[in-house]
């Protein structure tokens, strides 16, 4: 049994260092997963998969929206998370139900108008079934104060899947095959993490319906808004263009968004830090300009990398559309230091009780964006999503600075930090470009091009970063003193 914590004991440095190796371990696993799935079975195959994955993903985004509800207010001192876990598994039980009964009785409409087929109901609905287990437990793991080990659960799913996937390559050729691969990892996984938490849900009261009600009217759309904003280009690509754009982008996007993904994991230890402090009355604006500036660190280090090497990731992710993959993982990568940004920032307005802020400024983001891959879709393919992928992005990240200024009373950026990061980002551009440079000299394969190339490009941003910033090295010697063993705290 895990011991239970308040928000407000959990040492944000640690958690976020914690964190960071499990994104790191995660999104490598996302990021080789999309490009395993398009050689284990085809780009159109991967493509449907990820339309129905994505797809189910949305629809159950109220179901993730009352789970950051349980790990918000739970994360309070003084909050019984049992009550709060009553009220996400009850709401998750009766949406699954709901959403059961419409797919039973439309499903022959559900067939005529969409990707799914017949076959890939069931898988799709046992999919779901698995989703939301594994939503209401990695939230709940946050929730007593154990934010970084969201992201070792998610490394760990993800490993698993994809070990599979390899190991039984000849078996695996659709996408029905791939949904049901992932329906028993993730069961697998998190069912039993969640019995060994041992935390009991309680029967909500009148005090915790009025303070789940208050945070998940805004949490609930917030959490929809979030998941089309992020793959709006999937949902349009896969209506007005075809799974093989769909497959081009979404390969593309998971390894652009390598950076962009490790904020948003950092950005819930962030959240339940901020929450956590809030209730308990302490000062959260010494650590914040440093924890979101910081937090976009990495995206720097891929917008750097892609800057040079993009057209070398292509000649090894798709042969077959490397103009269409080189210009989609650059404009994506290039972007996603603003959504590293606005992510993080957003997370830190929420742990202050005040989600409707993410909801109006993603709002705004898709009314400007969504127009582009409707009309450029069916020509241009992945390129117009990237595109509109780009431009919600900017669109966001105003509004999002915009709306600190009156909730947090500044734009919470560390301008020294931001110039160091920015200067690693410089230097890992002119290592990779030499790097490649040379190697193709040398008539080496591109697989080994891009990799060196990313080693390099890793060591150099590193290596600057250490040398011109001050807390670049506390953090460095903080997490030699946590991987040595040398302290003792709680993640």
């Amino acid at each position: 049994m895990v011991r239970r914590r308040d928000g407000d004991e959990i040492a944000l440095l640690d958690s976020s260092i914690r964190t960071v190796g499990g994104a790191v371990v995660s999104t490598l696993l996302y990021v080789l997963s999309g490009l395993v799935y398009v050689a284990v079975t085809s780009p159109a195959a991967t493509g449907t998969y990820f339309f129905i994955a994505i797809a189910t993903a949305l629809v159950l985004r109220p179901v993730r929206g009352i789970s950051q509800t349980l790990q918000k207010i739970g994360s309070e001192r003084g909050e019984d998370v049992g009550t709060y876990l009553g009220v996400a598994l009850g709401f998750t039980a009766g949406y699954l139900l709901f959403g059961g009964t419409v797919v039973a009785v439309g499903a022959d409409q559900i067939i005529r108008r969409t990707v799914f087929t017949a076959e890939l109901l069931v898988p799709s609905s046992l999919y779901a079934v698995a989703l939301a287990l594994s939503m209401v437990v990695t939230s709940l793991v946050g929730a007593i104060g154990y934010p970084s080990v969201q992201t070792w659960l998610s490394g760990t799913q993800s490993a698993a899947r994809l070990a599979i996937v390899v190991l039984f390559a000849t078996a695996v050729d659709t996408a029905a095959e791939l949904l049901l691969i992932g329906v028993g990892v993730r069961l697998a996984l998190f069912l039993p993490v969640g019995l060994y938490l041992g935390v009991v849900p309680h029967r909500p009261d009148r005090h915790a319906i009025g303070r789940a009600w208050a945070f998940a009217r805004w949490s609930v759309p917030d959490q929809i808004l979030d998941r089309f904003s992020y793959n709006m280009p999937v949902f349009v690509l896969g209506v007005v263009a075809t799974p093989a754009a769909v497959g081009v982008y979404e390969a593309a996007d998971r390894f652009a968004d390598f950076g962009a993904t490790i904020s948003w994991r950092l950005a819930s230890p962030l959240l339940t830090k901020v929450s956590g402090d809030v209730a308990a009355g302490h000062d959260y604006g010494a650590y914040l300009d440093g924890a979101v500036t910081g937090g976009t660190g990495v995206t720097f280090l891929v917008c750097g990398y892609l800057l040079a090497a993009h057209d070398a990731v292509a000649r090894v992710a798709f042969a077959d559309a490397q103009a269409a993959f080189s210009t989609t993982v650059l404009i994506v990568g290039v972007v996603n230091v603003l959504r590293g940004f606005w992510t993080l920032t957003s997370h830190a307005i929420e742990g202050l009780g005040k989600p409707s802020v993410s909801v109006r400024t993603k709002l705004y983001g898709l009314a400007v964006s969504v127009p582009i891959p409707v009309v450029f879709g069916a020509e241009f393919g992945a390129v117009a999503g990237a595109v509109g992928y780009g431009v919600m992005n900017l669109v966001v990240f105003a509004y999002v600075c915009y709306y600190a200024r009156g909730v947090l009373g500044q734009v919470p950026v560390a301008l020294p930090m931001a110039a160091r990061l920015t200067l690693g980002a410089v230097v890992a551009y002119g290592l990779t470009t030499a790097t490649i440079a040379g190697l193709r000299a040398s008539e080496v394969s591109e697989l080994v091009v891009a990799v060196v190339a990313a080693t390099v490009s890793v060591v150099g941003f590193v290596a600057v970063v250490l040398v011109v910033s001050t807390p670049a090295r506390i953090v460095a010697w903080r997490v030699f003193e946590l991987c040595t063993g040398r302290v003792r705290t709680g993640g």
